[in-house]
């Protein structure tokens, strides 16, 4: 798979090794070779086409091989913001980038009958949660605000209203996550 997106001429342009965009940047196990992952910046894709009117995208999609024809994905939007994105723009995004790039655009290389997925994430990485920045995790925020609110049945229904995503018959959600997480990572 890694090496059809490389051979891709439509992306060629768009391929980094460097997952980074607004100042934001995840990491990537340094166990991985270069030849074992690829990102490619699909809103720089999409800006690339000059259409009339640009679709919003995430900014990467990173594949992973996982050998013998498995492969992870990242699907990942990066924020350089102080307060929290609005729910709907990022939905466009992940939505342009699971119904059009991997399933209309590029359905050949995402879509193939010969890639098989081990596991498939959907990140928001953002800075708009300084708490969780300073404890270096959303998972350990999130911890912390779900014994301060185990009682608001508000919290309660807001996180149960996230927006869920199929793609090749499973259901996937988006999470949330600090700088420089998630770690871009072989999964076994």
């Amino acid at each position: 798979m890694i090496q059809t997106i490389k051979k891709e001429g439509k992306l060629k342009k768009y391929l980094y090794h460097e997952i980074e965009d607004a100042g934001i940047s995840v990491s990537v196990d340094a166990r991985l070779s270069e030849d074992e992952y690829i990102g490619i910046k699909i809103d720089d894709y999409y800006m690339g086409l000059r259409q009339k009117i640009t679709p919003k995208a995430v900014d990467f999609i990173v594949t992973v091989d996982c050998e013998c024809d498995w492969y992870t994905l990242y699907i990942l939007e990066f924020k350089n913001v102080s307060r929290p994105p609005t729910t709907r723009e990022i939905h466009e995004k992940f939505d342009t980038a699971i119904n059009d790039f991997m399933s209309n655009e590029f359905k050949e290389i995402f879509l193939s009958d010969k890639v098989k997925y081990r596991e498939i994430f959907l990140y928001l990485v953002t800075t708009a949660y300084q708490k969780a920045v300073e404890m270096g995790s959303f998972d350990q925020y999130r911890k912390l605000r779900n014994k301060m609110k185990q009682r608001d049945s508000l919290w309660v229904d807001d996180a149960l209203s996230g927006r869920l995503y199929r793609f090749r018959g499973k259901v996937y959600r988006i999470q949330r996550e600090v700088p420089p997480n998630p770690v871009i990572r072989r999964v076994l």
